[in-house]
């Protein structure tokens, strides 16, 4: 076995010089990423399958609306400080995951008075289930979010392993069953929100708490700046945070339940695929935290060629299977193959994510705060006339649109950093 490991680092060693990657760094967090991918989304597939038959659209709408509304009313929280944990633990500072989990549960106070307050408005207007299913889901969020940083802090400590264990397997797997369970028994509403939030907090704790055992014989280190610069990022993401959710909101105002059912099927693999490359982002950025940004600029094209030729594959082989894929899993909702096909183009800004990576791992604020503010106006203005024009296949092209933009908006600020470093 040990051979068949050296001959296989020594094939990846000689790649290098075709790539300009660490390619034993990148396969052996990619291993244990695709790993978890996989099962994260067999697990997801099992629960949409589950639900595409089980659960009415009206009812799997008014489901998603509420996680829509929540995830809004996080963005006004510490919601940055999960990149800058990640950061931190990049440096050695084994102190950011408590601190960040301090951090963020007291900058939560904005979830939960926005909830009570849309909530309590839903209740008086006599909408008890968009009532009850928001104050559920504002007094979970705080401390399901703060468990949450278990995930930054290993991707940071290079733990890919644990990290694809806990947040790929454990934190999918229980919140799965749980839904499957209710989708079977009680297919409501608000048992769904309910079990979500609540499956979601047990699992998720659980991981927290197994992360923090490990440091138990550690030295502490704390990072002095690492709050402010979670402050930095939240503020950044407050614009993102809305516009990330706001196709969601739009949909099912403009539209209703019904439409919004079939956009989150519609888009829910093309987001599947994405997974892996999420994980690649984390690794990229706890990479360059620590290089020189000569030695990055070197070799960031290479990267960007590479990943244009896996999306260019990934993206036109769904394309050709998506309509074998609906009839066979979702034939409840064959009619999001279309939709399904066009969001996919939205996997063509995986190519810029080096870029973005650089961004965030060297910490250019000022390029942070200009690609957010532009990209999240830019996408308000492109959804709000989409969904108001063209209803649901507005909202599909203009996320594309969107995603293409913000990805070719990042790249140029990484051009322009780049030049005065």
């Amino acid at each position: 076995m040990s051979n068949l490991k050296n001959r296989l680092a020594r094939i990846l060693r000689w790649s290098e010089k075709y790539t300009k990657m660490d390619m034993v760094y990148l396969a052996r967090g990619s291993f244990w990423s695709i790993a978890g991918q996989v099962s994260a989304s067999l697990i997801a597939l099992t629960l949409s399958v589950a639900m595409a038959r089980y659960v009415p659209k009206d009812i799997y709408g008014q489901y998603k609306y509420v996680l829509a509304i929540i995830s809004v009313l996080s963005s006004f929280s510490l919601s940055g400080i999960g990149g800058a944990v990640l950061q931190s633990a990049a440096r050695g500072f084994d102190g950011a995951l408590a601190d960040g989990f301090k951090a963020n549960l007291r900058w939560s106070f904005a979830i939960f008075i926005g909830a009570f307050a849309l909530g309590g408005y839903y209740l008086i207007d006599g909408n008890f289930i968009l009532g009850l299913g928001i104050l559920i889901g504002g007094t979970v969020t705080p401390f399901l979010g703060s468990y949450n940083l278990y995930a930054p802090f290993l991707s940071g400590k290079k733990e890919f392993a644990l990290q694809a264990w806990y947040a790929d397997f454990i934190t999918n797997i229980i919140p799965a069953i749980a839904l499957i369970i209710v989708t079977l028994i009680a297919p409501q509403p608000l048992s769904l929100i309910a079990t979500y939030f609540i499956a979601n907090f047990v699992a998720t704790a659980y991981a927290y708490w197994r992360t923090a055992r490990k440091l138990h014989h550690a030295t502490i280190e704390h990072d002095p700046h690492m709050l402010a610069y979670g402050k930095h990022l939240s503020l950044i993401g407050i614009l993102g945070g809305i516009a990330g959710s706001l196709d969601q909101l739009l949909l099912f105002h403009f539209a209703g339940a019904t439409d919004l059912a079939i956009y989150n099927f519609a888009t829910g693999i093309p987001d599947q695929i994405k997974g892996p490359f999420k994980m690649l982002d984390a690794m990229t950025q706890a990479r360059f935290a620590i290089r020189e940004p000569a030695d990055i600029h070197s070799s960031i094209q290479n990267k960007m060629f590479w990943l244009f030729l896996t999306s260019t594959t990934i993206v036109a082989g769904y394309i050709l299977a998506a309509p074998y894929l609906y009839t066979l899993l979702f034939p409840a909702y064959a009619i999001a193959i279309p939709y399904s096909q066009i969001y996919a183009l939205s996997l063509f800004t995986i190519i810029a994510s080096p870029a973005t990576s650089y961004l965030s791992a060297k910490k250019k604020v000022r390029e942070l705060y200009i690609s957010t503010i532009v990209g999240n106006v830019f996408q308000i203005v492109v959804m709000v006339i989409g969904v108001m024009y063209w209803g649901l296949i507005g909202i599909v092209v203009a996320r594309v649109i969107v995603r293409l933009f913000g990805s070719a908006f990042n790249y140029i600020m990484y051009r322009t950093s780049s030049n005065t470093d």
